[in-house]
């Protein structure tokens, strides 16, 4: 019985908002054309170009979360691609065409070598401050010679992971410091997302 009321209530409910007069009614309108997350963080960076960068950078921080999320997702994808000496994918990758093709697939360009990437963006003063997304760089004093992309950082411990293309084993995560290796090497970090030119 409940039942039968129920629905019966139900279609006089539709029954009587369908002869509600046309006046009171919302029409819904399809958006004319899609924007280009890329676009929109442009004009985000123009509005706010009067303001240092690493304000800036905080304050895209949101929407920059969402794209480094995509950037990582899609620079994992790569895991155990070969090393190859100045490749830039698809299939084999030295460091900084490995960074390159992955920003590319953002839509943002990087130059090509490490050095160079090296110049881009802001530079990140603390590895507390880093975030997923940033490049990082690797080489013996100030001589950057190799480079990849942060995918976590622990600030309060000074930590991160990072993804790279390595010449021993190709494209693989790693975490600074775990090793010798990268403990000596870490020169700098550098924010692209948020901040590029």
């Amino acid at each position: 019985m409940i039942k039968k009321l129920f629905v019966f209530l139900l279609c006089f409910s539709t029954l009587m908002s369908a002869r509600t007069p046309s006046r009171h009614r919302v029409k819904v309108v399809e958006p004319d054309a899609v924007v280009n997350p890329l676009t929109i963080q442009q004009q985000l960076s123009s509005i706010l170009a009067p303001v240092s960068p690493l304000v800036r950078a905080n304050l895209l921080s949101g929407w920059g979360s969402t794209v480094a999320s995509d950037l990582i997702s899609t620079a994992k994808q790569l895991v155990g691609c070969r090393y190859r000496r100045g490749s830039s994918g698809p299939k084999t990758f030295d460091c900084s065409g490995f960074t390159s093709f992955v920003y590319r697939q953002m839509g943002i360009e990087l130059k090509r070598s490490s050095q160079e990437q090296s110049t881009m963006g802001q530079e990140v003063g603390h590895i507390s401050e880093l975030l997923p997304g940033d490049l990082v760089f690797f080489g013996r004093g100030k001589g950057v010679n190799h480079v990849g992309i942060v995918t976590s950082v622990d600030g309060e411990r000074g930590t991160f992971e990072f993804i790279h293309s390595s010449t021993s084993r190709g494209v693989r995560i790693d975490s600074y410091p775990d090793a010798d290796y990268w403990n000596h090497r870490f020169i700098s970090g550098r924010r692209i997302l948020g901040v590029h030119k």
